[in-house]
């Protein structure tokens, strides 16, 4: 690279992105030309210029005009950009707003958090129900998985929890879901809700 063209390089600058979109654009419904877009409005609104003209965008890109629009509209239905008029100096003006995507991405990653959330506790509850066959060496009925959904679902009992009450049933030798009830209902009344204030109960006990 000859020094004219490295200077015109550094002199060019860059466009901040966050990862965020890069990692989930196709999530959102984005095609890689709507990215490229994206990126383009980003420069130039990094560079003062919210509302680029269209002949420019299709220059830098290489797409025709009509092209450019389909996608800039396609990308407000989406919810990504947000085309808004607002008053400077008294006078009216079209802007690009970028910052709607962080709005779609923050749902994004909500819902995938409660679906890796949800996936990984319908796990813990299929190991849960293993470790009660195992201990109760039979298959525990479909009552009984209900009973165990109950504990987690309506009285928010942890898994851990459930499987404390399982160890206190099997050292008691008492191979029922009642007698884990009662366990747990007996905690319960005393303000224990995890494994961990169990624990600080037995320690204040000193057992």
């Amino acid at each position: 690279m000859d020094e004219t063209t490295f200077e015109q390089f550094l002199s060019s600058g860059s466009t901040s992105l966050s990862n965020l979109v890069l990692q989930n654009y196709s999530k959102l419904g984005m095609t890689e030309k709507d990215l490229i877009i994206y990126l383009e409005l980003s420069m130039y609104a990094q560079k003062g210029i919210q509302f680029p003209m269209a002949s420019n965008l299709a220059e830098d890109t290489g797409m025709d005009e009509a092209t450019i629009y389909t996608i800039i509209q396609g990308l407000i239905k989406l919810g990504i950009i947000e085309l808004k008029t607002v008053i400077e100096h008294h006078q009216q003006r079209d802007i690009y707003e970028l910052t709607p995507i962080f709005k779609r991405l923050q749902v994004l990653l909500k819902q995938e958090t409660e679906s890796n959330q949800k996936s990984k506790l319908m796990s813990d509850t299929e190991e849960l129900f293993k470790k009660i066959e195992v201990e109760f060496g039979r298959p525990i009925s479909p009552i009984e998985q209900d009973q165990v959904h109950q504990w987690i679902d309506d009285d928010h009992y942890s898994i851990e929890l459930i499987e404390l009450a399982l160890r206190e049933a099997i050292l008691n030798q008492a191979y029922s879901m009642k007698y884990m009830d009662r366990i747990l209902i007996s905690w319960e009344k005393s303000n224990i809700k995890s494994a961990e204030q169990l624990q600080e109960r037995r320690r204040k006990l000193g057992y």
